[in-house]
């Protein structure tokens, strides 16, 4: 695992250090498309300067220009996500969402364009520093994610205490340090990409959920196979793995997703 999370350290402060924004693009005329997110979910989608940045914008706005489309962002928290889509609010919900059975029956999804798992952070300064360790402490999560599926999942198997919901990674930060929780529970990119700016944090777990991202649609949407296909483009002509190299600073391994075109789930 040390190997594992320094591999991808060593890409992420690559990319801290000499990476170059993108130029922004200029947005298409044309109809719109209603993008759902949570805009504190970095490096996937937060605010930088006052805009939005991130892999998956870029990812979407470049499915955008593919498709003659305006990008329109509408940020509310993870957990309103999928029901703003099943209430037609939004188009497409996009934030690092896991492919999950119980959400493939309600929802299409395009191909998995990440393949990532689970991780758990803790302070350095904390006497946590295994799952054993959480026997009877507060664990902290992201309402509504995989990850408090995981850990209801496996609440009687490590003796969790209570699991405190918590919306956005900065403040699960914020009680993290102050010691409300003891450890939080997110997707391992995200929480390495904080051990770049919080030298008191400290990633001690990974776990083997192999989680794959994808973007949810409504039900047959007439939308689902055409911005699919534009991912499928994205893919074959390498400005996925562009963006890919942009955000974490190294190409894709050969078979991931963010290179490999895959079928629909």
């Amino acid at each position: 695992m040390v190997s594992i999370l320094r591999a991808l350290l060593v890409g992420l402060a690559l990319w801290a250090a000499g990476a170059m924004p993108a130029a922004e693009a200029q947005a298409p005329a044309g109809p719109v498309l209603r993008v759902g997110t949570f805009p504190d979910n970095p490096p996937w989608e937060f605010r930088e300067d006052g805009h939005l940045v991130g892999f998956e914008v870029d990812l979407i706005e470049a499915i955008g220009t593919r498709l003659g489309m305006r990008i329109d962002f509408v940020g509310m928290a993870f957990g309103e996500l999928l029901p703003a889509l099943a209430g037609d609010r939004i188009d497409v919900a996009m934030c690092s969402m896991s492919i999950t059975p119980e959400r493939r029956r309600r929802f299409d999804f395009t191909q998995p364009y990440y393949r990532t798992s689970q991780g758990m952070v803790v302070m350095k300064s904390a006497r946590v520093r295994s799952l054993e360790d959480l026997a009877g402490k507060r664990v902290g999560t992201e309402a509504g994610s995989t990850n408090e599926q995981w850990l209801s999942d496996n609440r009687a198997r490590y003796g969790f205490g209570p699991t405190v919901p918590v919306v956005g990674l900065e403040r699960a930060l914020e009680l993290l340090s102050a010691g409300e929780i003891d450890a939080y529970f997110g997707d391992l990119p995200a929480l390495l990409y904080q051990l770049l700016k919080r030298p008191e944090l400290a990633v001690v777990e990974r776990l083997p959920t192999e989680d794959r991202y994808a973007m949810a649609l409504r039900l047959n949407s007439p939308l689902t196979a055409r911005i699919d296909g534009a991912l499928s483009g994205l893919k074959k002509d390498g400005t996925l793995a562009a963006i890919h190299q942009r955000w974490f600073g190294m190409k894709p391994e050969p078979d991931s997703p963010v290179i490999t075109v895959l079928p629909r789930p």
